[in-house]
């Protein structure tokens, strides 16, 4: 008898290792199960008040297999002691760390997440998701997320970081301990005393640890950063961002920022972004309508701007300039294209030296009193600002040309991820309401704002241990197929199954799929397929699964009936063959099938209706952790 109509099962292929395993903790016990965490392992947080912080101390998982530690929410919090710093990190790599509370209750010079600056110290494929920081505004040297030694391919993603004395701070004033090839993208970071966030300079030379990526780019994207309340003024007073310089030469001087889809919001007393090197700057809102200045692109340590490219943002400054070039590196060529600036100002883009190596295009230069002749609604009410375009606004003539700006990663969007239009000078393409993400002082989530063109929405959510996935096109143009991509550390993708599209409607059409196999966080991503080859991607969705447990096996419907199906789910953490026995209430075996899992959620669908009604016993062989036999009754 064959009773098995389908098996619901990814087929991922892994390189051999030990179990994984999903581990649960508590604030009594979590501190001792850190040091036991191996490749792949899952420290689940319970709720609960955690006091003595965490140590991230020598754990080391694979680019395949990364370690995760990951919370409740933030009913799982950890409270900052005098001590130490509550989130430590020592020669770690490969760790994920998310979705909790950090407190540090105010309390002067103590950090929340830290790379500690011990000598020979360091932190490499570190990702940081979904921490709430708040109580680290002690001092302005008061740190949420801070890496004092060299620190690579990090992420640093969706985390929120209210009132601290510095948000981030990633180097080190030497210029010893670069901070390289990292991503900070889709984090509110705000009320800060002094950065919301700063990376420091880097000199020549100190790429010298063995693995250590030696050549990069760090990208800034998709941030809310904020300086209305709390900044320090005077000497004291610091810019909303700020990036230094790479190496002038050697390994990383032809590094850059990639710095795109941003919103800056206010500052008082300071530029609200200053940056120097090579700086690639798009499809970013920067306003500041508080007395402080627009963007500075100037010399920093000893580093001059050098490859700047600056092209579709919409900037206003109310009372300085909007956009500042000074003693720029005169090697370098620098643009200045499709810019919308609005500044009472002399000079809204404002030149000092070196003119002749900065080309500039297509930009929009007016005062302050006529920035609503182009948009619906410049004000400085975040409830009701509205920098979209008006219908008929002169944002939108002549075509701007493109090529030099090509070669990075979502020049092709704007601000909202909305496919660009090169005729529209500012951040956004379009005219009339603005159906993307709408401007504030929140997390600019990857599932709010619009995606490739066409597509409306992507979401993700946990429904019954398996995750559905939605989508929505408004239009659609010789689009062939949707493949979905899946990740477990949101780097690495392989396409998980395939959607074929309607191909060409003027109307929205919504498209599902269930992912019956969840890991404990799960990267998705839709990549777009039109018919003539060409593809886009969207951002990335991040779900986190709640019923993800190790050795656990599911029957249902129970009773079940003869009509029915009987659904058999493992909870596996392992890629092995296993033998599942049918045992009626006589002991006797009526049926046996084999059965291939993955790591992950796997359905197995059981066919009834040749069993008499009974009650019948399922008992597993083949692995260790399937020792518990599970009931089931069948019902004519």
């Amino acid at each position: 008898m064959k009773h098995i109509l389908l098996i619901f099962i990814l087929a991922i292929l892994f390189i051999p290792y030990s179990k994984a395993q999903q581990i649960n903790a508590n604030p009594d016990n979590y501190d001792s199960l850190i040091s036991t965490l191996t490749p792949g392992d899952t420290l689940r947080l319970a709720p609960g008040n955690y006091t003595r912080g965490l140590k991230v101390f020598n754990i080391m998982g694979t680019s395949t297999q990364p370690i995760v530690i990951m919370g409740s929410g933030n009913t799982t919090v950890f409270t900052g002691n005098a001590c130490c710093n509550t989130v430590s990190i020592k020669t770690s790599a490969y760790v994920t760390i998310s979705n909790f509370k950090i407190d540090g209750q105010n309390i002067a010079n103590i950090d929340g997440v830290k790379a500690e600056g011990n000598p020979g110290n360091w932190a490499h494929h570190i990702e940081l998701n979904n921490l709430l920081i708040v109580g680290h505004g002690g001092t302005r040297a008061t740190v949420g997320i801070s890496t004092k030694c060299p620190a690579w391919d990090w992420i640093i993603r969706e985390c929120t970081i209210d009132a601290a004395g510095t948000g981030m701070y990633l180097g080190d004033s030497d210029g010893k301990k670069p901070f390289v090839n990292g991503i900070v993208e889709y984090n509110l970071v705000k009320n800060t005393i002094s950065y919301n966030i700063q990376i420091k300079h880097e000199y020549e030379g100190f790429r010298n640890i063995s693995g250590m990526t030696l050549n990069g780019k760090t990208i800034i994207r998709h941030n809310v950063l904020s300086k209305e309340s709390n900044p320090s003024s005077g000497y004291d007073s610091r810019p909303n961002l700020l990036v230094g310089g790479f190496p002038t030469s050697g390994d990383g001087s032809n590094d850059y920022y990639e710095i795109y889809g941003n919103f800056l919001w206010q500052n008082p007393s300071e530029s609200l972004f200053q940056g120097t090197g090579n700086i690639m700057f798009y499809d970013n809102v920067c306003v500041n309508y508080s007395g402080g200045w627009g963007l500075a692109f100037q010399p920093h340590n000893g580093v001059q701007p050098r490859d700047i490219k600056m092209f579709h943002n919409t900037i206003i400054s109310d009372s300085s300039w909007g956009i500042k070039l000074q003693n720029t590196d005169p090697a370098y060529q620098k643009y200045v294209y499709g810019n919308a600036v609005f500044s009472d100002y002399q000079s809204p883009i404002y030149i000092i030296d070196n003119t002749n190596t900065i080309d500039q295009s297509d930009n929009i230069e007016d005062s302050i009193s006529n920035t609503n002749n182009y948009v619906n609604n410049a004000t400085n009410n975040i409830n009701t600002i509205d920098l979209y375009p008006i219908i008929g606004s002169p944002l939108s003539a002549s075509l701007i040309p493109n090529s030099l700006f090509t070669p990075y990663i979502d020049y092709s969007k704007d601000f909202n991820a909305d496919y660009r239009n090169w005729l529209y000078r500012g951040a956004y393409t379009g005219e009339g309401i603005n159906n993307g993400w709408h401007l504030a002082i929140e997390k600019k989530t990857l599932t709010q704002i619009l995606l490739s063109a066409g597509l409306m929405a992507f979401t993700g959510d946990e429904v019954n241990c398996e995750i559905k996935l939605e989508w929505r096109t408004a239009t659609e143009q010789d689009v062939e197929r949707f493949e979905i991509q899946k990740s477990k550390n949101g780097i690495e993708f392989k396409t998980i199954a395939e959607v074929n599209a309607v191909g060409n409607s003027a109307s929205p059409i919504n498209y599902r799929h269930i992912d019956p196999s969840p890991y404990p966080v799960n990267y998705y991503r839709l990549r777009t397929v039109d018919r003539d080859g060409g593809y886009e991607y969207s951002d990335m969705v991040t779900v986190i699964s709640y019923c993800y447990e190790d050795g656990a096996v599911e029957v249902f419907p129970n009773p079940v009936t003869t009509s029915g199906l009987l659904t058999i789910r493992f909870h596996s953490n392992e890629t092995v063959n296993i033998a599942v026995e049918v045992v009626d209430a006589l002991g006797r075996v009526v049926d046996r099938m084999d059965v291939s899992l993955t790591e992950g959620v796997n359905n197995v669908y059981y066919e009834v209706a040749d069993l008499p009604a009974g009650m019948y016993s399922l008992k597993f062989t083949g692995t260790t952790w399937l020792s518990e036999a599970q009931k089931f009754m069948k019902t004519d």
